[in-house]
């Protein structure tokens, strides 16, 4: 057992990367991009700062551990010139990367996407540091040995990447997309997709006429990616047509002023009694297949209850719909006003106001947005984030710190939802992955776990029998990574929502042009996710008319604690394990 000690000095003054533009290059000191020293205490040597011998210009801090107060006695003041790895060994220097962010006016074309393979913990590590810096966009997050880390750059970037990758030892670096734009342009644009579509949905034994024979679009295509501004007016049509059974809404006006809303269905709608199941998407602004396919959704349920199609009514008489299909509209149409641009199309967070972090020299960098599903209140800042504002994953100036996540928080917890939400499904872009509750780390489960991976398993299955489309379940860290922040997690811990998941659509993990797929799979993804979430559907009401026994509490094993503790005190310190994901 060690453990471990923070000094932090406050968010307000955030380090950031010495003069991020400049096009620094490896072997210049880099500000670790939270104002915070992550240090072991060793019982025998006291608080201590290890350095890499042959490192020049690097300082040491020093102090004690006393075990017996669990506080750590600081030598000196901290200098933040290393980024440290856990058991006394510095993993890396993360230097002179430049964040495309901070510099739109300075990317040097073509962007690219390069992937990384880390062979050991150490270089595993290092990506890990410089992925929670937020310097550059991880399209694939670092996880373990052998798995592949993809990385969006500009040729700046790119090479300052593979400077750092020889630094650390990681041999295996390769260009996967040579021109994103490029790509973009054909994947997205309009040019023979029809085609492909046809092709694909014949190949699998299935046509588009099969799929969608006889059903009312009511003016929206569902075979490619919409405006902001029709989808809220594509709801709008379906409730003026259907005033009893849908009904648009409201939670709230965005940064940018403009109305977040959704669309409530049921058997008539706006009846309190019956139970709630929220679905929301595009929370991400670059995952337009998330938003796509909530459309698809509504599309869906519309035209079957249109029907009056006895499954689907079956599950109204107990059941409301809630469903908001864009909930980072900013963001998301931000993304729509140069989608051929990938520094734009590629924006992932909300359009909130500049954010400024100041380096040690006084130099200041600006970005504008937030992470929205790194700013609930669940474990916020904790993992899996970042204190920089210019950073994929910054988790803004505190919890529920922008108007967005505000707005689902008071829906939540705060209107005439309160209370009946059994069930709350997000979509998200890309992996196939049906996540439960909880994402901080590993062996982290709410009580009634057992419950929600037999859903998620149902779901999975019923997903695959369309097109054979393979699906994996689990919590964040089983499957994919540790974050803490998100909605999902939030509305199950914090809400009291039974069923919570996050929903990671196509293409899979191991694809390389994850947010950027071809519109020929559009109708695929969606149908078969609708088939998943109609498993939650059919669970909630059969629960709700009391004909599901429920499934018995399994404790998960080893019995740990749920909850990750807060972020450290100045001066303090607390044991960890070392099979800690961060420290291992």
């Amino acid at each position: 057992m060690n453990s471990i000690c923070g000094f932090m000095s406050g968010v307000s003054n955030v380090d950031t990367p010495a003069h991020r533009g400049a096009g620094n290059v490896l072997g210049v000191t880099f500000l670790f991009a939270r104002k915070v020293d992550v240090v072991f205490c060793n019982k025998s040597n006291g608080c201590k700062r290890p350095f890499e011998e042959g490192k020049k210009n690097l300082q040491l801090t020093t102090g004690f551990c006393d075990h017996t107060k669990n506080v750590c006695r600081r030598g000196r003041q901290t200098t933040l010139e290393i980024m440290m790895l856990a058991r006394g060994v510095v993993v890396a220097l993360i230097v002179g990367i430049v964040s495309v962010s901070a510099n739109l006016d300075t990317v040097e074309r073509p962007i690219q996407i390069v992937q990384l393979v880390p062979t050991d913990d150490a270089q595993v590590l290092s990506l890990v540091h410089l992925y929670e810096t937020g310097i550059l966009d991880f399209w694939r997050a670092p996880t373990k040995v052998g798995a592949t880390v993809d990385v969006m750059v500009d040729q700046r970037q790119k090479a300052q990447l593979e400077a750092f990758a020889l630094e650390n030892g990681i041999s295996t670096v390769k260009t996967l997309v040579t021109d994103l734009e490029q790509m973009i342009t054909d994947q997205e644009s309009d040019a023979n997709w029809r085609a492909k579509a046809i092709k694909m949905l014949h190949g699998s034994g299935r046509s588009r006429d099969a799929l969608e024979a006889g059903m009312d679009d009511f003016g929206l295509s569902m075979a490619d990616y919409h405006p902001y501004g029709d989808i809220v007016a594509w709801m709008g049509r379906i409730a003026a047509r259907m005033p009893t059974q849908a009904r648009v809404f409201s939670i709230g006006r965005t940064v940018e002023g403009r109305e977040i809303n959704g669309l409530k269905i049921g058997n008539p709608v706006g009846d309190s009694s019956k139970r709630i199941i929220w679905i929301d998407g595009g929370i991400h602004a670059r995952e337009w297949t998330a938003v796509h396919t909530t459309v698809y959704f509504i599309y869906k349920i519309i035209n079957k209850l249109q029907r009056r199609e006895a499954d689907l009514l079956k599950v109204l008489d107990s059941v409301e719909l809630v469903v908001i299909p864009v909930l980072n509209p900013d963001g998301y149409e931000f993304t729509r006003t140069e989608p051929r641009n990938a520094l734009v199309r590629m924006w992932r967070k909300s359009r909130s106001n500049d954010r400024c972090a100041t380096d040690r020299n006084g130099k200041q960098t600006c970005c504008k947005g937030v992470d929205l599903n790194r700013n609930f209140d669940y474990r916020w800042a904790e993992t899996g984030t970042s204190f920089h504002p210019c950073s994929e994953i910054y988790h803004g100036a505190g919890a529920f710190s922008e108007p967005e996540t505000r707005n689902v928080r008071d829906a939540i917890l705060n209107s005439d939802l309160t209370g009946r939400i059994d069930a709350y499904v997000t979509l998200h872009a890309y992996s196939q992955l049906w996540i439960y509750p909880y994402s901080n780390k590993k062996q982290s489960y709410p009580a009634d776990i057992a419950d929600l991976k037999k859903v998620a398993a149902r779901a999975v299955n019923a997903i695959g029998k369309l097109f054979g489309t393979r699906y994996m379940h689990g919590t964040g860290p089983e499957i994919i990574y540790a974050y803490t922040g998100g909605s999902s997690d939030w509305a199950k811990e914090k809400a009291g929502i039974k069923y919570s998941y996050t929903i990671e659509l196509r293409p899979s993990y191991y694809s390389w042009n994850g947010f950027v797929l071809d519109k020929s799979q559009l109708i695929p993804t969606a149908r078969e996710t609708y088939d998943g979430i109609w498993v939650v559907l059919d669970t909630v009401a059969r629960e709700a008319r009391g004909e599901v026994d429920p499934v018995p509490v399994v404790a998960p094993t080893p019995a740990r604690p749920t909850t990750t503790p807060r972020p450290l005190a100045p001066g303090e310190c607390r044991d960890v394990e070392s099979t800690d994901p961060h420290f291992a």
